[in-house]
């Protein structure tokens, strides 16, 4: 006699829908790896008020007062490459981790920056 096997009760977990907190959790961590994006794509530590950056061409740390700064001294030719970069995984190519990472990638870079 064959034994059937059972099935998992994990099965098709999958579509699950998010609770509001979870939602607000991803999208919070999606805001997060957007700006890192764009903080890997734009040169921020040119704006930066921390020897630091400026030092080391990069950014060490917050980007978000960097980006709030330094958004509106681009010029629109390198805005609109950045939100290119960012929108395909910025300079390395990055994957998105979660599907919302991936929608918001796409909305204009206004939402993040400000």
């Amino acid at each position: 006699m064959s034994k059937r096997r059972k099935r998992r009760k994990m099965r098709g977990v999958y579509h699950k829908r998010l609770t509001p907190e979870e939602e607000v959790e991803q999208r919070e961590a999606a805001f997060a790896a957007i700006r890192l994006l764009y903080g890997e794509a734009l040169p921020l530590w040119r704006f930066c008020r921390k020897g630091y950056c400026r030092r080391h061409k990069q950014c060490s740390g917050e980007l978000q007062p960097c980006l709030k700064r330094g958004w509106p001294l681009m010029p629109p030719a390198l805005q609109k490459e950045a939100y290119a970069q960012v929108a395909v995984g910025g300079p390395r190519r990055l994957p998105p981790s979660t599907h919302t990472e991936w929608v918001l990638r796409r909305y204009p870079p206004s939402n993040f920056v400000c």
